[in-house]
């Protein structure tokens, strides 16, 4: 299909800023993920060249920054000589998948009003009776498709430049960075592909002594490194027909109090989904050897009915 140019959003009107509500149809759930259609997931398929499988996903056990999540509970039991296990878990605790009910357009339409996807409403987001733009949505129509590598950690290091601050929003990622990567890399965007944006966070969070850890924890603001907030950024996905994105820090973009967040519009206004924390250090390094970027990307996330988030169960296929 053509996609509305991104000067007609937002669609649903009155609605909230940059919305795509209606695209796909009053009642669609998949969002951004219509975009993934057979001839996407076969152009992932054609980059697959070595045969090369890399995992990109953190251990479930990540101990986190975040002090309303909990880290992973895990017992083993053990009965007639055979060992079952339990695991208790925040889906969001690792590496994650947000899915389209986890964060809505806040104040809308007034002060203290929340509204998620094409309308929903913020008693059915948080009803798990109700399974409207629930996460079981992602295995239905699984996230898999051609998906390329913007490695800004490394542009960065190549021309000199000072690392991004992984704790502070202090240094966000502006679109003539993500624009200047891709076209040293090679990449060119069509509709369906997934964007994968590497910071160099997992490396620095990997430094952190519990002392420090401890410290940001206790932050009102849990400021982080990401890409820049504003309508430039938002164009910039919607005209390159992103199905989804995903990056190895805590929220793609920077965590800052700014104005509208990038969560807000691709959440809730378009349906994108958001990867976060996904471990991209292997993935960098072969890319960088193999000297390409692209590749065929598959996820299976958790089978739960109005699931709000969920490990991805992903890996990179090159």
């Amino acid at each position: 299909m053509t996609l509305p140019s991104f000067d007609d959003l937002p669609l649903k009107r009155p609605g909230p800023p940059y919305n795509a509500w209606g695209l796909f149809g009053d009642d669609d759930e998949l969002g951004r993920l219509n975009l993934i259609t057979p001839e996407s997931v076969k152009r992932g398929r054609d980059e697959i060249k070595e045969g090369i499988v890399i995992n990109l996903n953190m251990p479930l056990s990540l101990t986190t920054l975040h002090p309303a999540r909990p880290e992973l509970k895990h017992t083993i039991n053990h009965r007639n000589n055979c060992n079952d296990d339990f695991v208790n878990l925040n889906t969001q605790t690792s590496t994650q998948w947000d899915g389209f009910r986890h964060y809505p357009y806040q104040n809308y339409p007034e002060k203290g009003q929340y509204v998620y996807y094409n309308g929903q409403t913020s008693e059915e987001a948080k009803d798990p009776n109700v399974h409207r733009n629930g996460i079981q949505n992602f295995v239905k129509h699984p996230i898999t498709s051609r998906a390329h590598l913007l490695d800004i950690a490394r542009y960065l290091k190549l021309h000199n430049r000072p690392p991004l601050e992984s704790f502070a929003s202090t240094t966000p990622i502006p679109v003539s960075d993500l624009d200047a990567c891709a076209k040293e890399e090679g990449v060119e965007f069509l509709p369906g592909d997934i964007l994968v944006l590497r910071t160099g966070h997992t490396e620095n969070a990997e430094k952190l002594t519990a002392e420090d850890r401890e410290e940001l924890a206790k932050r009102s603001l849990r400021e982080t490194c990401g890409l820049d907030q504003g309508e430039d950024v938002l164009r910039w996905h919607w005209e390159n027909g992103i199905a989804a994105v995903v990056s190895d820090n805590p929220a793609y973009e920077t965590v800052s109090p700014k104005g509208l967040q990038l969560h807000q519009v691709f959440l809730a206004g378009w349906g994108m989904p958001i990867g976060e924390l996904f471990d991209l250090r292997e993935l960098a390094a072969t890319c960088e050897r193999l000297g390409r970027w692209s590749f065929l990307f598959t996820s299976m996330p958790l089978y739960v009915n109005a699931g709000i988030a969920s490990p991805p169960n992903a890996q990179a296929i090159i």
